[in-house]
């Protein structure tokens, strides 16, 4: 069990000894000026590639039934640039070539998606807001949340797009944290994974994009305070109003139009 909660990388530093683990988690926790190691364990499913800052694998979870989610089969990440060859590689020899893009129109007119022109990938434009914001507000981050969720339609074709993906995926918005948080935190609920970890995949975000937001505040003064930032709050209300609205993820999904064949599939996609 403990080798399945790391991926290749990660078994290598267990394999070569618990020395060398914590060796890893302190330069990570030195680094990174955070002083939880849960958090730095978090931090090690991170992946560095191109431009990338908040891409990170899915996988490794304690889930449902003693299992564990899958490694380099799901990739939840910010927008895909400054992609090297060796960088696409990586993910053509993981078979993770399903690329589904949650922005809108207007911002992948204004940043493309590298992967959208790439042979090997299989691109998807599935805009997870229809005319919503964001909250100006954070005491409504997490309410802004559900009613995008609330919405069904944009989460039940990505779920449905993610299902039937031949290999792995990367779904991506612009930082990787609201609209492909709450993405990530529907397939973690579904696969059974404990609220806590759902959590915190979704709180690691802020790490990475504390330098972005920090560099945009400087010629953007007035920024709201929140930016950037993933509180667990924020998504413990989100997921709190949805299990008072349709009982369970799982529920929420039914209403959303997926079949029980469907989140089957998608458990499946999710899970080793």
């Amino acid at each position: 069990m403990v080798t399945a909660l790391f991926g290749p990388f990660q078994r290598m530093i267990w394999e070569r000894g618990l020395p060398l683990l914590l060796l890893v988690l302190f330069g990570k926790i030195c680094y990174t000026k955070i002083q939880n190691v849960w958090e730095a364990v978090h931090l090690l499913r991170h992946i560095p590639l191109g431009n990338m800052n908040n891409l990170r694998d899915l996988g490794g979870y304690p889930a449902a039934g003693g299992r564990v989610t899958a490694w380099e089969r799901l990739l939840r990440g910010d927008n895909p640039t400054g992609l090297s060859e060796k960088d696409i590689e990586w993910l053509v020899d993981r078979d993770i070539t399903t690329v589904i893009d949650l922005r809108s129109e207007e911002e992948t007119k204004r940043k493309p998606d590298q992967l959208a022109g790439e042979t090997d990938f299989r691109y998807f434009h599935a805009p997870m807001l229809g005319g919503e914001r964001m909250p100006n507000l954070e005491r409504d981050v997490g309410r802004g949340y559900f009613q995008v969720l609330d919405r069904k339609e944009s989460a039940c074709r990505i779920l449905r797009l993610i299902a039937e993906a031949p290999g792995g995926v990367l779904f991506h918005c612009t930082a990787g944290k609201d609209r492909t948080g709450m993405v990530a935190a529907l397939l973690l609920s579904l696969a059974g994974v404990s609220r806590e970890d759902i959590l915190a995949d979704y709180q690691v975000s802020e790490i990475y994009l504390a330098e972005i937001i920090r560099r945009i505040r400087m010629s953007v003064p007035d920024l709201v305070p929140f930016a950037g930032m993933s509180k667990s709050k924020y998504m413990a209300e989100c997921l709190a109003l949805l299990n008072e609205a349709y009982g369970s993820v799982s529920g929420y999904l039914r209403a959303a139009g997926l079949s029980e064949l469907e989140m089957a599939a998608l458990r499946a996609k999710v899970l080793a």
